[in-house]
């Protein structure tokens, strides 16, 4: 003798439908999610406009080629205490650089609701400073030199910094 199961009459059409309906549904659902998570988070790219960087690859090599014949090497410190973030510029020689116009960007590596502009003045031969508090944590500092305000880069520089926490 059979025992009486969940459905005594057995499986029709309707319990059919309804488990496919209850299946995809929570599929289109967790997909959903899935898909939301994705567009609102970190696009992977770290140029505003990837496909005209790719456009202009010859004359980004050729930028690169005259930035690293220069020789120059950048170093960038934060001091939390003083909520300034320094920027020592040097040629090969170990001369500072100076007489600059620096801009630059900081922001998080994975997100870009914290990014922020930092502009920088010349406080010290070669020694650049951003008055700018800094939550602990990973931050990327993009740098773009100029020989005068608003004139073509001549240096572009990209660091990443680690704030330690302070508890």
């Amino acid at each position: 003798m059979m025992a009486a199961g969940p459905f005594p009459r057995g499986v029709t059409g309707r319990h059919v439908l309804l488990g496919l309906a209850i299946f995809f549904g929570i599929m289109f659902v967790a997909n959903g999610f899935l898909v939301y998570y994705a567009v609102s988070t970190f696009s992977g790219g770290d140029r505003p406009n990837p496909y005209r960087s790719g456009l202009n690859y010859n004359e980004t090599i050729a930028e690169a080629q005259r930035q690293a014949a220069k020789g120059w090497a950048g170093r960038a410190e934060y001091d939390e205490s003083a909520g300034r973030l320094t920027l020592r510029l040097t040629d090969t020689s170990a001369a500072p650089v100076s007489g600059l116009a620096l801009t630059g960007t900081l922001g998080r590596p994975a997100v870009n609701h914290e990014d922020r502009v930092v502009t920088f003045r010349e406080w010290a031969e070669g020694v650049y400073v951003s008055d700018v508090t800094l939550d602990p944590g990973n931050w990327v500092l993009s740098v773009e030199s100029s020989e005068q305000e608003g004139g073509a880069p001549v240096y572009r520089l990209k660091k990443r910094l680690i704030v330690a926490d302070g508890s």
